[in-house]
């Protein structure tokens, strides 16, 4: 039987235990259950104590359910695991519902008093550390965002080196090798090379990269009549934009 099949079929001996399993309130004055569903945040990165926001009232029972679901069902995904607790918050009954939204509330009461008495003690020097590291954090998301579309949209890969050209051909003779070994190990292998032998590498390297801007050059103009072209380059956008463009106000 499939995982899925099994949590449909557990259906009805947990589902039963819903309402007594998330009616428990922990008692106020103990810490905040806090979401683990998220990244790691600036303030973390920097070793500052940040209090975290409450779960709310759906993550709480999906967090609630998770270990008597992976008990039962140890070798199911994430994506079914999602499923199965988001059907199951539909059917839950409404007064569990009301409850778990009035703890929540409670919970952002308390969360919001500790957050004013966090930010209170903050130095400058920490505020602005963390201001840094976020710019940061959304600058790599940016970069994530924008890899991830290149990919979608077939963007052509810049080739190796002739270095790294000649680093790939050696890799198959230091299997069980450390990694900084094999690296001082091929390095000095590169630089021993004769000038004959290391042409050979810059040979392929430019016919490799002259590949690349071809066909850089034709992705490129695609993006441009499907009318993306803020993921072309600046200096291929003043090359291919006519005149009559550059001139309109």
């Amino acid at each position: 039987m499939s995982p899925i099949n099994n949590i449909f079929r557990l259906n009805s001996c947990l589902t039963g235990n819903f309402k007594n399993i998330l009616l428990g309130r922990t008692n106020r004055l103990s810490p905040i259950q806090i979401c683990t569903y998220t990244k790691k945040s600036a303030e973390e990165k920097l070793g500052i104590e940040k209090p975290k926001r409450p779960l709310t009232p759906f993550f709480k029972f999906m967090t609630q359910m998770r270990p008597a679901l992976l008990a039962k069902n140890p070798g199911i995904s994430s994506k079914e695991a999602i499923a199965w607790s988001s059907k199951h918050w539909q059917q839950l009954d409404s007064e569990t519902k009301l409850q778990m939204n009035k703890e929540y509330e409670k919970d952002m009461e308390d969360y919001k008093k500790i957050k004013e008495i966090y930010m209170s003690s903050l130095t400058d020097d920490q505020k602005e550390d963390i201001k840094r590291v976020k710019e940061e954090m959304g600058a790599a998301k940016e970069k994530r965002k924008l890899k991830a579309e290149y990919k979608e949209l077939g963007r052509p890969k810049k080739p190796m080196s002739s270095y790294l050209l000649f680093t790939q051909s050696r890799k198959d003779t230091f299997k069980g090798k450390q990694l900084k070994e094999y690296q001082e190990t091929v390095k000095t292998e590169w630089l021993k090379l004769t000038e004959t032998e290391r042409v050979k590498y810059e040979k392929q390297a430019q016919e490799l990269m002259n590949k690349y801007k071809k066909e850089l050059e034709a992705w490129e103009m695609k993006m441009i009549s499907i009318g993306r072209s803020d993921l072309v380059q600046q200096k291929t956008l003043r090359l291919k934009t006519p005149k009559s463009e550059k001139k309109s106000p």
